[in-house]
Order: structure tokens, then C-alpha cells, then sequence
């Protein structure tokens, strides 16, 4: 459902010329924050991920980008350590852009496609252990298990257990003085040290050990700050957007490392633009780089390839800190049309791509799958 940007006039103006979205305002999310069952009709979604500096402007990217990606343009500029782990094995192949999905609801009809090597799925909170999933791991796809540790709508076994009092802890409470989120909630207490930081670990682990068909997580929303669109961020005192950035780093690193204890992988789909806290947010671990060095790639949604988006989804930053992906990024565009799809392929500066605007239905993919390296199930 569509609803206008909350930002301020400047900021707005700034973020949709450097997002080249074509439109005035951003819609509510088409992920899998539906609060009693599966989504039953179109769901539209057009997260402003990731917003650009507040005036600046984006540079000129090229037609093409090679496969390893290149570097943000902005400044480096390190608020963090973190030392890279070395190039990633010829296994791993993140080019030429392939077919994936969304599978948040309970149409199965084309899932059976995406049951060979490189294929890519992701599940909604409710419907992970379905035949058709396992089918698909053990053809040698990768299955994503979807979890939303941001926003506090808690439908779903693993929402439920993260967010309300379980064996892995109290409820978690949401965050004081903070405004509503978007129409799906409000947002969680996931500042370090938080009762959501404690439990997740403890979370994850379980999901691991319920599910050895999964290849990793979709961590849905997960970013150094709100997209555009949500609340406004420039309302919010420096401290706390502060919280929210090492907040979400720290969320990050429990990711990393539970993924890396067993051989999985993660995406975040959620901001680490590079540039400033106030307008960006901040990427990680050098904040004025695009990226998130823990996450094995990011999910640009409904956004067409500028210069700004295919930079971001290029930067040399990502999955860095992977043990499993090892500097090898694999990137997921989500687009509205065929058209804008086929541009994110000629561009291949992601791994993946797909025409989806309802994210209940699966299409079936447009291509044939070939391997990528990623993982088919929990190794260890």
C-alpha cells in the first residue's frame, strides 16, 4: 500500500534523484510481515534501500561491471577493524545474474524449478519445513529461512520465539521514544546488550537445527538505519542513531557467527549505504564505504540499476568477513517489471534477479540455473 516519504522535503528530493525511482513516495513492504497467514493478493513493496548521501550526487557507472565487483566511490573513511578474509574459491560463481525467489505464502506450482544447483529461494515465516524447500536443498539449491529482528510484528514459530517470552528469554520490548515503524509495527529494542541480542543467537541455532535443509537466513530489515519512507531520521538524536547503527552491527555479527559455525549464509535486506550516520547510515566496517563486510550480500527491492544502486551492490565491502563467501558478494535484485529486471542482468552487478511484486506467488525462473557455490544445507 502506498504511503508518502516522511523524510524531510530536502532529503527526499536528494534520496529519490540518487535512487532514480521515478516516483514520490515509498510503499508499505511485501515481505512476509503479514500478522495472520499468508499474504492473499499483490503485494507491493519499494523500500528506498539504500539512500544516497543527502546531496549528493551519484557518480557514472559503467555499462557492465566485472564479476568481483568494485569499490564504493565515496571517501574510505574506517569507524571499525576488521581484517578481510582471503579471495573467495573458483567455486564460488556470482556471475552471470540467474533466476531466484521470493516464497512467502503457500504456492508451491513453481517451486520445483529452482530444484537444481545455483537456484535460490526464499521461504515466509510459516511455511520453511514444506516439501518442496527440502526438495530443493537437496537438489543442490539454496533455501533462505526468512526472520524479521527489527520490526515487532511476531507471526511465525521463529518470530514468536525471538520477540515473545520463550525459552531463550523474556519478551523483548519495544524501543522506548522510538515512533512507529511503517504499518507492519513498531520497532524492536535491539540495541547491544538488548534482550533481542541475547536471545537471537539461541534463536538461530534452533532454526539450524529444525531445518538442516536451510542454506541461511533473510534477515529482513536489517541495516545501519531505517529506509526512507518509515519514520524520520533526522528527527531522531545522533545518540540514538548511534544505538541503532551498533545495534544493528552487532545483530549482524551473531549472523556471521552462527553462519559461519555451520557453513551458511546470510543477506540483509536493509540499509548500509556508505556515507555519513545522520544521512546513511554508515556500511561496515568503513562507514563511508557501501556494504556490510559480515553479510554474505544485501537485497536491492524494486529499485532500477543507477549508478548509485549498482555501486552499492558492487562494493568491494561485502562479505568480506564471510568464512563462507569470502569477498565473493551474491547480491538479489527484486524488480517490478521484466524490463527493469533484464537491466540489473545486462548490468550484472548482482547474482541474482527476479520480477516479483507479490511475494506469495513464485515465478518460475527465466533462465537455466547454473552453480553457485552457495550452500544446500547446514554442513556441520
Amino acid at each position: 500500500m502506498n504511503r508518502r516519504d516522511s523524510l524531510r522535503t530536502v532529503l527526499a528530493v536528494g534520496l529519490l534523484t540518487a535512487l532514480g525511482t521515478g516516483t514520490t513516495g515509498c510503499t508499505a513492504e511485501g515481505r512476509s510481515k503479514y500478522v495472520g497467514g499468508a499474504p492473499t493478493g499483490p503485494v507491493s513493496t519499494s523500500r528506498a534501500n539504500p539512500p544516497a548521501p543527502e546531496g549528493s550526487t551519484p557518480p557514472t557507472a559503467p555499462a557492465s561491471v566485472p564479476p568481483s565487483g568494485s569499490p564504493g566511490t565515496l571517501k574510505s573513511q574506517s569507524d571499525e577493524t576488521a581484517a578481510p578474509h582471503q579471495a573467495a574459491p573458483d567455486s564460488l560463481i556470482n556471475r552471470p545474474t540467474q533466476p531466484a525467489a521470493l516464497a512467502y505464502g503457500h504456492d508451491y506450482e513453481n517451486l520445483a524449478s529452482y530444484a537444481h544447483p545455483g537456484g535460490l529461494v526464499v521461504t515466509g515465516r510459516d511455511n520453511y519445513a514444506h516439501q518442496s524447500f527440502k526438495a530443493i536443498s537437496a537438489a543442490g539449491g539454496t533455501v533462505l529461512v526468512y526472520l524479521d529482528c527489527i520490526i515487532d510484528a511476531t507471526y511465525g514459530r521463529y518470530q514468536g520465539l525471538l520477540l515473545q517470552a520463550s525459552e531463550f528469554g523474556p519478551a523483548v520490548p519495544r524501543w522506548p521514544g522510538m515512533p512507529k515503524y511503517n504499518d507492519w509495527g513498531y520497532l524492536n529494542d535491539f540495541r547491544a546488550g538488548s534482550v533481542l541480542e541475547r536471545k537471537l543467537e539461541g534463536v538461530l541455532e534452533r532454526m539450524v537445527a529444525e531445518n538442516p535443509h536451510m542454506g541461511g537466513w533473510f534477515a529482513d530489515d536489517l541495516g545501519t538505519r531505517p529506509y526512507p519512507g518509515s519514520f524520520d531520521w533526522t528527527r531522531v538524536p545522533t545518540s540514538t542513531q548511534q544505538a541503532y547503527r551498533d545495534g544493528a552491527i552487532a545483530l549482524s555479527k551473531i549472523f556471521r557467527r552462527v553462519a559461519d559455525r555451520h557453513g551458511l549464509i546470510f543477506l540483509v535486506n536493509g540499509t548500509w549505504a556508505g556515507g555519513s550516520l545522520p544521512t546513511s547510515g554508515g556500511g561496515y566496517p568503513d562507514m563511508m564505504q557501501h556494504g556490510c563486510s559480515l553479510a554474505d550480500g544485501g537485497v536491492i527491492e524494486h529499485h532500477e540499476p543507477n549508478a548509485f544502486q549498482v555501486n552499492y551492490a558492487t562494493s568491494a565491502q561485502w562479505a568480506t568477513q564471510s568464512a563462507v563467501t569470502r569477498g565473493t558478494s551474491f547480491q538479489f535484485a527484486i524488480a517490478r517489471t521484466d524490463e527493469i529486471r533484464d537491466q540489473w542482468r545486462t548490468r550484472q552487478a548482482c547474482a541474482f534477479a527476479v520480477t516479483q511484486n507479490d511475494y506469495g506467488r513464485v515465478p518460475a525462473p527465466y533462465s537455466r540455473l547454473s552453480p553457485a557455490g552457495l550452500p544446500s544445507r547446514v554442513a556441520r
